[in-house]
């Protein structure tokens, strides 16, 4: 056991062992110079109390019972394992003993341990009854409880493949009790009651087709908010107590730490509703009054293997389908955060990913998961950086290779070396629109013939609302706006109106506008030869190749959204 659990109250503790004359002053003096800062485990080392000690001593001062290997009757049932995660128990040193009715009889070492219980109640829906247990016997219960589970009986020849079934099994199961069910109904009581508000909130999002969810904090109120089509809408407030509640519930479900509310956290809910499979992202930051939480929904099924459903053209459509099947090169995606980068990347993906290809991606973090590719976590903490991985990848016979962002010049390097060498490379990087990827990596000291030579596609995407087709409005356009957007002057026109349909927002859902910039020879030659970024964006116009602003115009021409929000997410981008 690694864990160092901090005395609780630490000059609280020392006294209350002081007055059972239990430790001795000199020698507690002489330990404290030596070694600073106590620890259960560095006092029981110390020799000066016992395990045994301490917990008769929090027993008396708590008013809890004491259990021991007899009075429980030996170690706790190995279905308890299921009931918390195990993380959380070795974190907070608890055990689950056994459950009784609506009750859970949970072993606690420290006194710290009772910080976090309303948050185990709001986890289990059962209401716990907290014992004071020896460390050294909640270390045995912990190893027998989770140790056990996982341990192997031993290798018997020629039973590989049977072991190999029944650890996929397990491990399918496993996933499966990780999910949050939302057609569960949530047990009753107070506990029952967060736990429905928490489901409450994610079928809200789902039913309206919202990216992402926003709980946050103020002195004496709170504020849910939804991101739908675009725009954050407010969800009625809650009380300041029970959004702390649900705001808990939501770090257990994501497998944050509960008890850590000073630094940012990051954490992943996966939850089904009806025989919807949806993947939470979930984010929190400290803010003045407390945890700030942001969840950016993820569904799979949402990935189309028609690029064309994305919003992409004919034209555009093939340049990508064709590019992509190239035999090697590089492919940029482009964009802000939230313009869908990674459902087109993935959508190439899906489009690629077959029996006969090797397949490998880095990113951060994985937003989906697919069977068939082999998907790896950026964790910078122990040093598995996007380059890192990318080297190794390239150990891994690898047909194409899928880079989550190119953040600096040692991964562009890379990824161009993979591209030169036999592989299709595909990856985003942040740049206002497709050609501007060429100036961002010679900024990076990446030289315009290598560029040249390894790139094969660059798309810039953005995402526009749909007008609602129940209630948008016919109007004839302008002449002067008409002149200035490239239309014709009483051309017909679509706006919003707003309907019971689409909230009274006149708009109902999003549609992505894009700009594929194909690298034919004479790009690359221009690319080459360092040609500036205007006379680029003419050269592709000139080979009949579409820029951002005439995407979005030619969605407003069509009626799929306004006019004045077609322009909204593109005129940055005319020339």
């Amino acid at each position: 056991m690694n864990s160092a659990a901090p005395v609780a109250g630490h000059s609280l503790t020392i006294q209350l062992l002081l007055d059972r004359e239990i430790i001795d002053q000199k020698k507690l003096r002489e330990f404290r110079a030596r070694v600073g800062e106590l620890t259960v485990h560095e006092l029981i080392k110390s020799g000066l109390a016992t395990d045994q000690q301490i917990a008769q001593t929090y027993s008396e001062h708590l008013v809890l019972p004491l259990v021991t290997e007899e009075t429980q009757g030996g170690a706790p049932s190995p279905e308890m394992a299921r009931l918390l995660p195990e993380k959380l128990c070795r974190d907070q040193l608890v055990v689950p003993l056994s459950v009784r009715g609506e009750q859970l009889d949970l072993a606690i070492v420290t006194p710290d341990a009772m910080l976090v219980i309303d948050e185990i109640q709001l986890l289990t829906g059962l209401r716990v009854r907290p014992r004071i247990a020896a460390l050294s016997i909640a270390e045995v219960w912990l190893d027998r409880l989770f140790n056990e589970t996982h341990a192997t009986e031993g290798f018997i020849p020629g039973t590989e493949e049977f072991e190999q079934i029944d650890s996929d099994q397990s491990e399918e199961e496993d996933d499966d009790d990780t999910i949050l069910h939302l057609d569960q109904p949530p047990p009753p009581g107070r506990n029952g009651r967060v736990i429905r508000m928490v489901n409450q909130i994610l079928d809200q999002a789902i039913r309206s087709g919202a990216s992402d969810i926003h709980l946050e904090p103020f002195e004496d109120t709170c504020r849910i908010r939804l991101r739908i089509d675009g725009r954050l809408q407010e969800m009625p407030p809650m009380p300041r107590s029970t959004f702390t509640m649900v705001l808990s519930r939501f770090k257990i479900l994501a497998k944050m730490d509960i008890a850590e509310k000073r630094i940012p956290q990051d954490g992943a809910i996966g939850l089904k509703s009806g025989e919807r499979r949806i993947d939470l992202r979930v984010s929190t930051v400290p803010a003045i009054v407390g945890e700030k939480m942001v969840m950016r929904l993820l569904d799979k099924g949402n990935i189309p293997l028609d690029l064309t459903t994305l919003g992409l053209d004919v034209r555009q459509a093939s340049d990508l389908i064709e590019s992509i099947h190239l035999p090697h090169g590089l492919m940029l995606v482009t964009g802000p955060t939230g313009s869908g980068k990674s459902t087109t990347l993935y959508a190439c993906l899906n489009l690629l990913n077959e029996s006969h290809t090797n397949i490998c991606t880095v990113e951060d973090p994985v937003e989906y998961k697919f069977r068939g590719m082999n998907q790896i976590q950026v964790k910078s903490q122990i040093g598995l950086s996007f380059a890192t991985a990318l080297r190794s990848f390239l150990r891994q016979d690898p047909d194409i290779i899928m880079v989550g962002e190119v953040r600096d010049q040692e991964t562009a390097e890379i990824c161009l070396r993979a591209a030169l060498t036999g592989h299709f490379v595909l990856s985003t990087l942040h740049t206002n629109d497709a050609l501007a990827a060429v100036n961002r990596l010679q900024d990076m000291g990446i030289e315009p013939f290598l560029l040249a030579s390894t790139l094969r596609v660059l798309e810039a995407q953005r995402l526009v609302r749909r007008l609602c087709p129940e209630c948008k409005e016919p109007y004839a356009c302008e002449k002067e706006l008409a002149l200035r957007h490239g239309l014709e002057p009483g051309e017909t026109l679509y706006r919003p109106r707003g309907c019971s349909k689409c909230r009274e927002s006149g708009y109902k859902g999003r549609v992505g506008v894009f700009e594929v910039i194909r690298i034919t020879p004479e790009m690359a030659r221009l690319i080459q030869r360092r040609t500036p970024l205007p006379e680029l964006r003419a050269a592709a116009r000139d080979q009949g190749m579409k820029l951002l602003i005439d995407s979005a115009v030619d969605k407003a021409r069509q009626g799929v959204t306004s006019l004045e929000n077609a322009l909204s997410v593109a005129i940055g981008d005319q020339d």
